[in-house]
């Protein structure tokens, strides 16, 4: 028979074995959540889809569907898809097809088209009442880049078509309100080329602190200050493209590439220089404030075929950013950095009308 002292050394270790297991049982249970929140958070997240408008036409005369980049950011032609659902029945061209039909090239830039013949690559007829959508997919995401559905419309090829980038000079009135020394423009500046174009679909995303881009730096409340602005002048020679007095354009597009250090702009402007018919020339706003692009670079598409439409408006075209910030905080500095700026002309071709 056990003494009262054995008795209690014998409940003392019954508890303590409680105790023991039960801190045992939470720290397995710990360090799995632990091993499992480690493998969830390892895994890569899904990369980042390009943000492109692509044309579609379809011409059923020739059996012919055509795809063009009409704006936005490249794609990698090895990470694109293209579906096709013709009257409920799905085709694919795959990625090997598209970098062979834009002639071997690795990327899919502005400018460039795709043409897919239905009837030699899928031996499909094209009919005017054919019910035809189109799906463009980033494959690593495996997410749409556009949906479309497409109409039977002839492809009428412009005359020139191309894009221009600023070639005169670039002017900043603008200061830091933190360090008045420190003036806008900056010395890595570089608008003519995107930043990056070796990783094109990744090119958007670069950090900004490593980019060549021109800065400009808003003045603080109030209004629109016209006299601080950054001016690119595209100094453009039409007679060098062989653009002729007369010539008219059917899509002129300008294309910027930029970011806003964050959400305080009141006022965050674009002006362009417009000329009228008798030469004489003013600086007009365009319509809509330009959006904030405060997490990343990103692109801009602006179409201002109803402005600039003839040789003269193009020869004297150029582009001023206008801002002003709602905030009053001095010793900050807050900056709109623009990487890229060009001008997509696609000249009337009224010879094949």
């Amino acid at each position: 028979m056990l003494n009262l002292t054995e008795k209690k050394m014998t409940s003392d270790e019954q508890a303590v074995s409680e105790v023991m297991g039960g801190v045992l049982l939470v720290g397995i249970v710990v360090i799995m959540l632990s091993v499992l929140g480690v493998s969830v958070f390892a895994q890569d997240g899904p990369d980042d889809v390009p943000h492109t408008n692509v044309q579609e036409i379809m011409d059923i005369s020739t059996d012919t569907i055509y795809l063009k980049h009409s704006g936005g950011e490249p794609i990698s032609t090895k990470d694109a898809e293209i579906i096709v659902n013709i009257n409920g029945r799905k085709y694919e061209y795959n990625s090997s097809q598209i970098y062979e039909n834009l002639g071997n090239n690795s990327v899919w830039k502005i400018g460039d088209t795709i043409e897919i013949n239905t009837m030699s690559t899928w031996t499909v007829n094209l009919q005017n009442n054919d019910r035809v959508e189109l799906f463009l997919v980033d494959t690593p995401s495996n997410e749409l880049i556009q949906k479309s559905r497409l109409t039977t419309r002839f492809q009428k090829e412009p005359k020139f078509a191309m894009t221009l980038t600023p070639m005169g000079e670039i002017t900043d009135t603008s200061s830091s309100a933190k360090d008045e020394s420190k003036k806008g423009y900056g010395k890595k500046w570089q608008s003519r080329i995107p930043d990056g174009e070796s990783n094109p679909n990744k090119e958007i995303q670069k950090d900004k602190e490593n980019r060549n881009c021109t800065t400009y730096y808003p003045p603080m409340e109030g209004e629109i200050n016209t006299s601080i602005y950054q001016e690119f002048d595209f100094g453009i020679k039409p007679t060098a493209y062989g653009i002729r007095p007369g010539d008219t354009f059917v899509n002129v597009t300008l294309i910027i590439v930029y970011y806003t250090h964050d959400a305080s702009y009141s006022n965050f402007k674009l002006k362009f220089y417009d000329t009228d018919e008798h030469g004489h020339g003013e600086w007009v706003y365009y319509k809509e404030d330009l959006p904030e692009h405060n997490s990343i670079f990103e692109p801009e598409l602006i179409n201002l075929t109803d402005y600039i439409y003839t040789p003269t408006d193009l020869a004297n075209f150029k582009v001023r950013i206008e801002a002003v910030r709602d905030d009053n905080q001095a010793n900050s500095e807050k900056e709109i950095m623009i990487d890229y700026m060009g001008l997509w002309v696609e000249e009337d071709n009224k010879e094949s009308e």
